[in-house]
């Protein structure tokens, strides 16, 4: 195996040691954002602020506690000049319907809504594809991480400054939620950073689909290519687990260790005969 693709991108990552066979290519399902359809051109037209809420299609948000949906209710209803768009299978739904500034869809055109200036926030749950498409279109971040990948995604969110990373425990916290609205509405470090991440994203060497073709085409010349090979493959059962290296060092351990027990020995024996010349 000469190659490894990794749907990962490296300013949205931690740093770390790499090989140079691995490819990064996250972001290579980020498309060009279409032009909006006039339903959401009239959404977003609505008022000045738009909040985009969408946490992903593996756990539908129908299925959310009632007391996570009542907070993130209560908490649309105190923004009445912000629009809300939430991502909600079931529109009709008695418990969420009927608030003034929030707009239910059973889909979104998420990629198409964050392109556009008119969306403020985005509330997320941090998924791979959700992350990249804030990054390259420069939001600032809410993540309610829900499983999987997407703690760590969030603490990237925190550590490069574009977001706020919200346990959804604390959506059962009308107070908790709300603030960190007002955050990242108010303080304007968290778009500033997202735009600087959107133009660090647009200043890459090479884009992701560069990369991918580059890497297939440099493999179908070249074929099986040893230049590639780390020589960690090559190393043997032992010196791979670094055995022999722990053989010494216990080695070490036991010697040191019966030497002062010996020596313990030795002296508690002298100390009981003199004690006991003494005695007599």
């Amino acid at each position: 195996m000469n190659w490894i693709l990794v749907n990962s991108e490296p300013f949205l990552d931690f740093p770390k040691p790499t090989l140079h066979n691995i490819v990064t290519l996250g972001g290579i399902g980020v498309g060009e954002a279409r032009p909006l359809s006039q339903e959401w051109e009239d959404v977003l037209s609505l008022r000045q602020k738009t909040i985009l809420i969408s946490l992903g299609s593996v756990i539908p948000s129908v299925l959310m506690p009632e007391g996570m949906k009542k907070t993130i209710i209560e908490v649309v209803k105190s923004y009445p000049n912000i629009t809300f768009i939430w991502k909600y299978e079931k529109p009709d739904d008695p418990y969420v319907s009927g608030v003034q500034n929030l707009v239910l869809s059973k889909w979104t055109p998420q990629n198409d809504l964050l392109a556009d200036d008119r969306i403020t926030a985005f509330v997320t749950h941090g998924g791979s594809g959700s992350m990249m498409e804030s990054a390259v279109h420069g939001k600032p971040l809410i993540v309610i991480p829900l499983f999987g990948d997407q703690t760590r995604n969030a603490k990237t969110v925190v550590k490069y400054g574009f977001g706020i990373h919200l346990e959804k425990s604390k959506l059962l916290r009308r107070d908790a939620f709300r603030d960190a609205i007002e955050n990242v509405l108010e303080d304007n470090k968290y778009r500033s950073a997202a735009k600087r991440m959107q133009r660090m994203m647009m200043r890459r060497l090479m884009s992701p689909k560069e990369k991918l073709v580059k890497t297939i085409e440099l493999a179908a010349e070249f074929g099986n290519m040893p230049e590639q090979r780390v020589a960690g493959r090559n190393l043997g059962y032992i010196v791979y687990y670094n055995i022999d290296i722990i053989l010494i060092l216990a080695c070490i351990i036991i010697s040191v260790t019966a030497m002062i027990l010996y020596l313990l020995l030795r002296l508690s024996r002298f100390l009981f005969l003199s004690t006991k010349v003494k005695m007599q």
